[in-house]
Protein backbone atom coordinates (compact mmCIF):
# COMPACT_ATOMS: atom_id res chain seq x y z
CA UNK A 1 0.00 0.00 0.00
CA UNK A 2 1.82 3.18 -1.18
CA UNK A 3 2.26 6.02 1.31
CA UNK A 4 2.55 9.66 0.32
CA UNK A 5 2.96 13.07 1.89
CA UNK A 6 1.18 15.94 0.15
CA UNK A 7 2.45 19.47 0.85
CA UNK A 8 0.17 22.33 -0.20
CA UNK A 9 -0.10 26.05 0.37
CA UNK A 10 -3.17 27.54 2.11
CA UNK A 11 -5.26 28.73 -0.83
CA UNK A 12 -8.55 27.34 -2.11
CA UNK A 13 -7.26 27.68 -5.65
CA UNK A 14 -4.39 25.35 -4.81
CA UNK A 15 -6.03 22.84 -2.48
CA UNK A 16 -9.33 22.34 -4.33
CA UNK A 17 -8.05 20.95 -7.66
CA UNK A 18 -5.87 18.40 -5.89
CA UNK A 19 -8.65 16.83 -3.81
CA UNK A 20 -10.34 14.72 -6.53
CA UNK A 21 -6.96 13.15 -7.33
CA UNK A 22 -6.28 12.53 -3.64
CA UNK A 23 -9.73 10.96 -3.34
CA UNK A 24 -9.02 8.61 -6.27
CA UNK A 25 -5.61 7.61 -4.89
CA UNK A 26 -7.15 6.86 -1.49
CA UNK A 27 -9.82 4.77 -3.23
CA UNK A 28 -6.99 2.74 -4.78
CA UNK A 29 -5.44 2.11 -1.38
CA UNK A 30 -2.84 4.88 -1.11
CA UNK A 31 -2.27 6.35 2.35
CA UNK A 32 -1.93 10.13 1.98
CA UNK A 33 -1.07 12.62 4.69
CA UNK A 34 -2.00 16.09 3.52
CA UNK A 35 -0.16 19.12 4.99
CA UNK A 36 -2.04 22.42 4.91
CA UNK A 37 -3.71 24.77 7.41
CA UNK A 38 -6.67 24.18 9.71
CA UNK A 39 -9.18 25.88 7.41
CA UNK A 40 -8.95 22.93 5.01
CA UNK A 41 -9.29 20.10 7.52
CA UNK A 42 -12.88 19.17 6.57
CA UNK A 43 -12.17 19.15 2.83
CA UNK A 44 -9.00 17.10 3.19
CA UNK A 45 -10.61 14.56 5.48
CA UNK A 46 -13.66 14.33 3.19
CA UNK A 47 -11.27 13.32 0.39
CA UNK A 48 -10.06 10.46 2.58
CA UNK A 49 -6.59 11.78 3.40
CA UNK A 50 -5.08 12.21 6.85
CA UNK A 51 -5.00 15.91 7.69
CA UNK A 52 -1.84 17.46 9.17
CA UNK A 53 -1.71 21.16 10.09
CA UNK A 54 1.47 23.18 9.60
CA UNK A 55 2.70 24.55 12.89
CA UNK A 56 4.26 27.73 11.43
CA UNK A 57 1.85 28.61 8.59
CA UNK A 58 -1.58 30.15 9.20
CA UNK A 59 -4.79 30.35 7.21
CA UNK A 60 -3.99 34.02 6.46
CA UNK A 61 -0.55 33.22 5.02
CA UNK A 62 -1.18 35.22 1.82
CA UNK A 63 -3.48 37.98 3.04
CA UNK A 64 -1.40 38.85 6.11
CA UNK A 65 1.68 39.41 3.92
CA UNK A 66 -0.14 41.11 1.03
CA UNK A 67 0.85 38.34 -1.38
CA UNK A 68 -0.80 37.83 -4.76
CA UNK A 69 -0.07 37.16 -8.41
CA UNK A 70 0.63 40.88 -8.84
CA UNK A 71 3.74 40.77 -6.62
CA UNK A 72 5.65 37.61 -7.68
CA UNK A 73 9.00 38.76 -6.28
CA UNK A 74 7.48 39.11 -2.81
CA UNK A 75 5.74 35.74 -3.17
CA UNK A 76 9.02 34.07 -4.08
CA UNK A 77 10.74 35.63 -1.07
CA UNK A 78 7.92 34.44 1.23
CA UNK A 79 7.97 30.91 -0.19
CA UNK A 80 11.71 30.38 0.22
CA UNK A 81 11.76 32.04 3.66
CA UNK A 82 9.00 29.69 4.77
CA UNK A 83 10.97 26.78 3.32
CA UNK A 84 13.93 27.71 5.51
CA UNK A 85 11.66 27.76 8.57
CA UNK A 86 9.66 24.56 8.07
CA UNK A 87 12.10 22.19 6.37
CA UNK A 88 13.68 20.74 9.55
CA UNK A 89 10.33 19.64 11.03
CA UNK A 90 8.99 18.40 7.69
CA UNK A 91 12.12 16.34 7.13
CA UNK A 92 11.79 14.86 10.62
CA UNK A 93 8.17 13.91 9.94
CA UNK A 94 9.05 12.41 6.56
CA UNK A 95 11.89 10.34 8.01
CA UNK A 96 9.55 9.00 10.70
CA UNK A 97 6.68 8.18 8.32
CA UNK A 98 8.87 6.83 5.48
CA UNK A 99 6.62 7.70 2.52
CA UNK A 100 7.00 6.07 -0.88
CA UNK A 101 6.55 9.37 -2.71
CA UNK A 102 5.86 13.07 -2.17
CA UNK A 103 3.19 15.25 -3.79
CA UNK A 104 3.35 19.03 -3.61
CA UNK A 105 1.64 22.10 -5.02
CA UNK A 106 3.83 23.65 -7.70
CA UNK A 107 4.26 26.81 -5.60
CA UNK A 108 5.20 24.81 -2.50
CA UNK A 109 8.99 24.87 -2.62
CA UNK A 110 9.31 23.25 0.81
CA UNK A 111 7.47 20.19 -0.52
CA UNK A 112 9.81 19.77 -3.45
CA UNK A 113 12.89 20.35 -1.28
CA UNK A 114 11.75 17.74 1.26
CA UNK A 115 11.44 15.15 -1.50
CA UNK A 116 14.77 16.09 -3.08
CA UNK A 117 16.66 15.87 0.19
CA UNK A 118 15.20 12.42 0.90
CA UNK A 119 15.55 11.31 -2.76
CA UNK A 120 11.89 10.36 -3.07
CA UNK A 121 9.76 10.25 -6.25
CA UNK A 122 7.88 13.52 -6.77
CA UNK A 123 4.47 14.48 -8.14
CA UNK A 124 3.75 18.17 -8.66
CA UNK A 125 0.16 19.45 -8.52
CA UNK A 126 -0.21 22.31 -11.00
CA UNK A 127 -3.01 24.58 -9.82
CA UNK A 128 -1.45 27.36 -11.92
CA UNK A 129 -0.34 27.06 -15.53
CA UNK A 130 3.28 25.98 -16.03
CA UNK A 131 5.62 28.45 -17.68
CA UNK A 132 5.71 28.25 -21.47
CA UNK A 133 7.66 29.95 -24.25
CA UNK A 134 5.42 32.17 -26.38
CA UNK A 135 6.55 33.19 -29.88
CA UNK A 136 8.35 36.55 -30.08
CA UNK A 137 5.30 38.45 -31.34
CA UNK A 138 3.24 37.24 -28.38
CA UNK A 139 6.06 38.03 -25.96
CA UNK A 140 6.14 41.62 -27.20
CA UNK A 141 2.38 41.85 -26.66
CA UNK A 142 2.73 40.54 -23.10
CA UNK A 143 5.68 42.73 -22.12
CA UNK A 144 3.59 45.69 -20.87
CA UNK A 145 1.90 43.30 -18.44
CA UNK A 146 4.84 41.09 -17.49
CA UNK A 147 7.72 43.60 -17.27
CA UNK A 148 6.28 45.62 -14.36
CA UNK A 149 5.83 42.35 -12.43
CA UNK A 150 9.48 41.47 -12.97
CA UNK A 151 10.77 44.91 -11.97
CA UNK A 152 8.45 45.43 -8.96
CA UNK A 153 10.09 44.55 -5.62
CA UNK A 154 13.26 43.50 -7.41
CA UNK A 155 15.16 43.54 -4.11
CA UNK A 156 12.76 40.88 -2.79
CA UNK A 157 13.52 38.67 -5.79
CA UNK A 158 17.26 39.10 -5.27
CA UNK A 159 16.85 38.14 -1.62
CA UNK A 160 14.76 35.12 -2.64
CA UNK A 161 17.54 33.92 -4.95
CA UNK A 162 20.15 34.45 -2.23
CA UNK A 163 18.13 32.46 0.29
CA UNK A 164 17.44 29.70 -2.23
CA UNK A 165 21.14 29.36 -3.07
CA UNK A 166 22.05 29.20 0.61
CA UNK A 167 19.39 26.60 1.30
CA UNK A 168 20.21 24.31 -1.62
CA UNK A 169 23.95 24.46 -0.80
CA UNK A 170 23.22 23.50 2.80
CA UNK A 171 21.48 20.32 1.62
CA UNK A 172 23.78 19.68 -1.38
CA UNK A 173 20.97 20.16 -3.92
CA UNK A 174 20.95 21.66 -7.43
CA UNK A 175 20.44 25.44 -7.47
CA UNK A 176 16.86 26.72 -7.25
CA UNK A 177 16.31 29.98 -9.14
CA UNK A 178 13.49 32.50 -8.93
CA UNK A 179 11.39 30.71 -11.55
CA UNK A 180 11.92 27.38 -9.82
CA UNK A 181 10.75 28.75 -6.48
CA UNK A 182 7.32 29.60 -7.92
CA UNK A 183 7.06 26.88 -10.55
CA UNK A 184 8.21 23.64 -8.93
CA UNK A 185 7.84 20.60 -11.18
CA UNK A 186 8.15 16.95 -10.22
CA UNK A 187 9.16 13.69 -11.84
CA UNK A 188 5.65 14.01 -13.18
CA UNK A 189 3.51 17.16 -12.96
CA UNK A 190 -0.27 16.81 -12.91
CA UNK A 191 -1.85 19.74 -14.78
CA UNK A 192 -5.61 20.11 -14.28
CA UNK A 193 -6.49 21.25 -17.78
CA UNK A 194 -6.48 20.08 -21.36
CA UNK A 195 -3.79 20.54 -23.95
CA UNK A 196 -6.36 22.50 -25.97
CA UNK A 197 -6.79 25.06 -23.19
CA UNK A 198 -3.10 25.45 -22.32
CA UNK A 199 -1.45 28.27 -24.31
CA UNK A 200 1.64 27.11 -26.25
CA UNK A 201 1.14 23.58 -24.95
CA UNK A 202 3.92 22.21 -27.13
CA UNK A 203 6.49 24.17 -25.08
CA UNK A 204 5.57 22.85 -21.61
CA UNK A 205 8.06 20.71 -19.69
CA UNK A 206 8.18 16.99 -20.52
CA UNK A 207 7.07 16.12 -16.98
CA UNK A 208 3.63 17.74 -17.47
CA UNK A 209 0.62 15.43 -17.80
CA UNK A 210 -2.64 17.03 -18.96
CA UNK A 211 -5.47 15.34 -17.06
CA UNK A 212 -8.37 17.71 -17.64
CA UNK A 213 -10.60 19.23 -15.00
CA UNK A 214 -12.67 17.52 -12.32
CA UNK A 215 -15.04 19.88 -10.47
CA UNK A 216 -14.84 19.44 -6.70
CA UNK A 217 -17.99 19.94 -4.69
CA UNK A 218 -16.88 20.94 -1.21
CA UNK A 219 -18.88 19.64 1.74
CA UNK A 220 -21.77 22.04 2.32
CA UNK A 221 -21.73 23.95 5.59
CA UNK A 222 -25.47 24.71 5.28
CA UNK A 223 -28.40 23.95 2.94
CA UNK A 224 -28.59 26.19 -0.12
CA UNK A 225 -31.88 27.14 -1.79
CA UNK A 226 -32.66 28.14 -5.37
CA UNK A 227 -36.31 28.96 -4.60
CA UNK A 228 -35.90 32.65 -5.41
CA UNK A 229 -34.65 31.95 -8.93
CA UNK A 230 -38.18 30.89 -9.93
CA UNK A 231 -37.18 29.56 -13.34
CA UNK A 232 -35.36 32.72 -14.42
CA UNK A 233 -32.05 32.69 -16.27
CA UNK A 234 -29.25 32.65 -13.67
CA UNK A 235 -26.18 34.91 -13.64
CA UNK A 236 -23.47 34.10 -11.11
CA UNK A 237 -20.98 36.70 -9.82
CA UNK A 238 -17.84 36.01 -7.74
CA UNK A 239 -14.36 37.44 -7.17
CA UNK A 240 -13.02 34.24 -5.61
CA UNK A 241 -11.53 33.84 -2.15
CA UNK A 242 -8.53 36.20 -2.00
CA UNK A 243 -8.69 39.60 -3.75
CA UNK A 244 -12.46 39.90 -3.33
CA UNK A 245 -13.03 43.10 -1.31
CA UNK A 246 -13.99 45.23 -4.31
CA UNK A 247 -17.35 46.57 -3.10
CA UNK A 248 -17.58 48.98 -6.05
CA UNK A 249 -17.52 46.03 -8.43
CA UNK A 250 -20.42 44.31 -6.67
CA UNK A 251 -22.40 47.56 -6.60
CA UNK A 252 -21.83 47.99 -10.33
CA UNK A 253 -23.19 44.46 -10.89
CA UNK A 254 -26.25 45.24 -8.75
CA UNK A 255 -26.93 48.38 -10.80
CA UNK A 256 -26.32 46.54 -14.08
CA UNK A 257 -29.00 43.91 -13.50
CA UNK A 258 -31.45 45.57 -11.07
CA UNK A 259 -35.04 44.97 -12.13
CA UNK A 260 -34.06 42.84 -15.11
CA UNK A 261 -35.47 39.48 -16.18
CA UNK A 262 -32.43 37.51 -15.00
CA UNK A 263 -31.76 36.40 -11.43
CA UNK A 264 -28.31 37.30 -10.12
CA UNK A 265 -26.47 35.39 -7.38
CA UNK A 266 -23.33 36.98 -5.92
CA UNK A 267 -20.83 35.77 -3.37
CA UNK A 268 -18.56 38.21 -1.56
CA UNK A 269 -16.39 35.85 0.49
CA UNK A 270 -15.49 36.35 4.13
CA UNK A 271 -14.25 39.94 4.17
CA UNK A 272 -17.28 41.78 2.75
CA UNK A 273 -20.53 41.52 4.68
CA UNK A 274 -23.49 40.94 2.31
CA UNK A 275 -25.59 43.08 4.67
CA UNK A 276 -23.36 46.07 3.89
CA UNK A 277 -25.06 46.44 0.50
CA UNK A 278 -28.39 47.32 2.12
CA UNK A 279 -31.73 46.65 0.45
CA UNK A 280 -31.31 44.75 -2.82
CA UNK A 281 -33.45 44.52 -5.95
CA UNK A 282 -35.83 41.54 -5.95
CA UNK A 283 -33.77 39.75 -8.62
CA UNK A 284 -30.41 40.00 -6.79
CA UNK A 285 -29.14 37.88 -3.88
CA UNK A 286 -25.77 38.24 -2.13
CA UNK A 287 -24.14 35.56 0.05
CA UNK A 288 -20.80 35.19 1.80
CA UNK A 289 -20.59 31.58 0.54
CA UNK A 290 -22.29 29.60 -2.22
CA UNK A 291 -21.79 26.09 -3.71
CA UNK A 292 -20.03 27.31 -6.86
CA UNK A 293 -20.02 24.02 -8.75
CA UNK A 294 -23.72 23.43 -8.12
CA UNK A 295 -24.58 26.98 -9.23
CA UNK A 296 -22.57 26.66 -12.45
CA UNK A 297 -24.56 23.56 -13.36
CA UNK A 298 -27.54 25.94 -13.61
CA UNK A 299 -25.97 29.26 -14.66
CA UNK A 300 -26.12 30.95 -18.07
CA UNK A 301 -23.22 33.36 -17.36
CA UNK A 302 -20.36 33.62 -14.86
CA UNK A 303 -18.94 37.05 -14.03
CA UNK A 304 -15.60 36.13 -12.47
CA UNK A 305 -12.22 37.42 -11.31
CA UNK A 306 -10.56 34.89 -13.61
CA UNK A 307 -8.90 32.51 -11.18
CA UNK A 308 -7.92 29.37 -13.09
CA UNK A 309 -10.15 27.08 -11.01
CA UNK A 310 -13.16 29.30 -11.59
CA UNK A 311 -12.49 29.43 -15.31
CA UNK A 312 -12.17 25.65 -15.42
CA UNK A 313 -15.38 25.17 -13.43
CA UNK A 314 -17.24 27.49 -15.78
CA UNK A 315 -15.97 25.98 -19.02
CA UNK A 316 -16.50 22.44 -17.73
CA UNK A 317 -20.23 23.19 -17.59
CA UNK A 318 -20.22 25.18 -20.84
CA UNK A 319 -20.87 28.54 -19.17
CA UNK A 320 -19.38 31.61 -20.92
CA UNK A 321 -17.43 34.10 -18.81
CA UNK A 322 -17.18 37.83 -18.28
CA UNK A 323 -13.76 38.07 -16.64
CA UNK A 324 -12.86 41.07 -14.46
CA UNK A 325 -9.26 40.39 -13.34
CA UNK A 326 -8.22 41.57 -9.88
CA UNK A 327 -4.50 40.82 -10.31
CA UNK A 328 -1.98 40.38 -13.12
CA UNK A 329 -2.02 36.59 -13.25
CA UNK A 330 -5.80 36.67 -13.74
CA UNK A 331 -5.37 39.06 -16.66
CA UNK A 332 -3.36 36.36 -18.45
CA UNK A 333 -6.16 33.88 -17.73
CA UNK A 334 -8.73 36.33 -19.07
CA UNK A 335 -6.73 36.86 -22.23
CA UNK A 336 -6.86 33.11 -22.87
CA UNK A 337 -10.64 33.02 -22.39
CA UNK A 338 -11.02 35.87 -24.87
CA UNK A 339 -8.64 34.17 -27.32
CA UNK A 340 -10.79 31.02 -27.18
CA UNK A 341 -13.91 33.17 -27.72
CA UNK A 342 -15.47 31.60 -24.65
CA UNK A 343 -15.91 34.96 -22.93
CA UNK A 344 -15.04 38.63 -22.67
CA UNK A 345 -12.81 40.69 -20.38
CA UNK A 346 -13.32 44.00 -18.61
CA UNK A 347 -10.26 45.56 -17.02
CA UNK A 348 -10.79 47.11 -13.60
CA UNK A 349 -10.77 50.63 -15.03
CA UNK A 350 -13.48 49.66 -17.52
CA UNK A 351 -15.96 48.37 -14.94
CA UNK A 352 -19.20 50.32 -14.96
CA UNK A 353 -22.77 49.10 -14.70
CA UNK A 354 -23.25 49.99 -18.38
CA UNK A 355 -20.16 48.03 -19.48
CA UNK A 356 -21.19 44.99 -17.41
CA UNK A 357 -24.72 45.08 -18.80
CA UNK A 358 -23.54 45.45 -22.41
CA UNK A 359 -20.94 42.66 -22.09
CA UNK A 360 -23.44 40.34 -20.44
CA UNK A 361 -25.94 40.99 -23.22
CA UNK A 362 -23.39 39.92 -25.83
CA UNK A 363 -22.40 36.80 -23.94
CA UNK A 364 -26.02 35.75 -23.45
CA UNK A 365 -27.19 36.40 -27.01
CA UNK A 366 -24.24 35.60 -29.30
CA UNK A 367 -24.20 31.78 -29.67
CA UNK A 368 -20.45 31.46 -30.28
CA UNK A 369 -19.56 32.16 -26.65
CA UNK A 370 -21.60 29.30 -25.23
CA UNK A 371 -20.62 26.97 -28.08
CA UNK A 372 -16.91 27.60 -27.50
CA UNK A 373 -17.28 27.21 -23.73
CA UNK A 374 -19.02 23.88 -24.27
CA UNK A 375 -16.34 22.74 -26.70
CA UNK A 376 -13.59 23.54 -24.19
CA UNK A 377 -15.52 21.69 -21.48
CA UNK A 378 -15.58 18.63 -23.72
CA UNK A 379 -11.77 18.71 -23.94
CA UNK A 380 -11.58 18.71 -20.13
CA UNK A 381 -13.78 15.61 -19.91
CA UNK A 382 -11.95 13.80 -22.72
CA UNK A 383 -8.49 14.09 -21.15
CA UNK A 384 -8.82 11.35 -18.55
CA UNK A 385 -9.45 13.20 -15.29
CA UNK A 386 -8.56 11.67 -11.95
CA UNK A 387 -8.26 8.19 -13.44
CA UNK A 388 -5.51 9.38 -15.79
CA UNK A 389 -3.80 11.28 -12.96
CA UNK A 390 -3.78 8.27 -10.62
CA UNK A 391 -2.62 5.98 -13.44
CA UNK A 392 0.32 8.30 -14.16
CA UNK A 393 1.30 8.37 -10.48
CA UNK A 394 1.12 4.59 -10.14
CA UNK A 395 3.16 4.21 -13.34
CA UNK A 396 5.84 6.46 -11.85
CA UNK A 397 5.96 4.32 -8.70
CA UNK A 398 6.11 1.12 -10.75
CA UNK A 399 9.04 2.46 -12.82
CA UNK A 400 10.93 3.24 -9.57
Amino acid sequence: MPKALFFSIPGHGHVTPSLPVVQELVRRGHEITYFVTEEYRTSVESAGATFHAYSDIGNDYFTSQGLSGSVPQRVAQAMITTSEQVLPQLLAHARDSQPDYVMFDSMCSWGRLTAQILKLPTVASLALAPLTTPPPATMLKLLPLVLPLILRDLDKGIDANRRANRLTKAYDLPPLNFVGILNNLGDISIHYTSREYQPFADTVHDSVRFVGWTPYEAPASAPFSYDRVQGRRLIYVSLGTLNNENAAFFRACIDAFAGGEDFVMMTTGKRLDPESFGALPENVAIYSWVPQVDILKRAALFISHGGLNSIHDSLYFGVPLLVVPQQAEQTLNAMRVVELEAGLMLKRGQVTSQAIRASAARLLTEPKFKANAQQMGETFRATGGVTRAADEIEHLLHMR
